[in-house]
């Protein structure tokens, strides 16, 4: 798997394709700089429940004023790299040595899951720093330990992604073509995203939407109490979406005829 890894990673440093993804989650913070202190100076007021990000204490949560732009952005690179593995045939070349395609799967999942993981890091510090500089660092109302609320704030958000990347991974291992994995991956992200807005309304199919991860992360105020009291929670539920989605690509993924 190690040696899958390396091939990996000099295969993403040559490609366009990382430089543009940390790109676009690099200059995003900057632009929402930019686009609040603008606001501020033709007399809005921002407020967190509504704005998320509103200083730089409040910039841990970068992820989740950014959620649909990561989930997109991320399910488009997985989409290509995984896709073009079986249009030009190079999963061949992995499959012949050798290499069972459990590993092979997992090393496609560890690869995006570490591309993730940096992409918001770079967001998040991006938008501490920048958001500490125009309007100071400030505080998070009602938290008294910032470091601590800091940290469960990010692994929660960065759970709740990794879960939707792991069935991104999946999708485009079903469907072994970068357009057609792109289009599903674009349909579950809107139709879980935002479907779950419309059954959050009734009785019976509230709770039911909270087991997508997508729920969470559109529907939650994270620096609220009531909301980090379900941290837990929704890493809970973003390890079990991670097992399952990858239980499930890898049955699949060996009963897969390789052309």
């Amino acid at each position: 798997m190690l040696n899958l890894l390396t091939a990996e990673k000099i295969k993403l440093v040559r490609s366009k394709k990382l430089w543009i993804v940390l790109g676009i989650l690099s200059i995003f913070p900057i632009l929402q700089v930019m686009n609040s202190k603008i606001s501020v100076n033709n007399g809005a007021q921002l407020n967190q429940t509504i704005d998320t990000v509103i200083n730089g204490a409040t910039g841990i949560l970068m992820m989740e004023k950014n959620g649909l732009t990561v989930l997109l952005v991320m399910s488009a690179f997985i989409s290509f790299i995984i896709g073009e593995e079986f249009q030009k045939g190079t999963i061949r070349n992995a499959l012949s040595l050798g290499r069972s395609r459990t590993y092979y799967y997992m090393t496609k999942l560890g690869v995006a899951a570490l591309l993730t993981l940096v992409g918001v890091i770079l967001m998040t510090v991006f938008g501490i720093i920048g958001f500490s500089v125009v309007f100071g660092f400030g505080e998070v109302a009602e938290i008294s330990n910032y470091l601590w609320f800091a940290i469960k704030a990010f692994i929660t958000l960065y759970f709740l992604i990794l879960a939707n990347v792991s069935i991104y991974v999946m999708i485009s291992f079903l469907t072994k073509n970068s357009a057609v994995s792109l289009i599903w991956s674009f349909l579950y992200t809107i139709a879980t995203g935002f479907g779950a807005g419309i059954f959050q309304q009734t009785e019976h199919f509230k709770q039911l939407t909270f087991w997508f991860t997508e729920s969470f992360l559109f529907y939650s105020d994270f620096a609220k109490p009531v909301d980090i009291a379900k941290y837990p929670e929704m890493i809970v539920v973003s390890i079990i979406t991670i097992v399952l989605t990858s239980i499930i690509g890898i049955l699949l993924f060996k009963r897969t005829d390789i052309k």
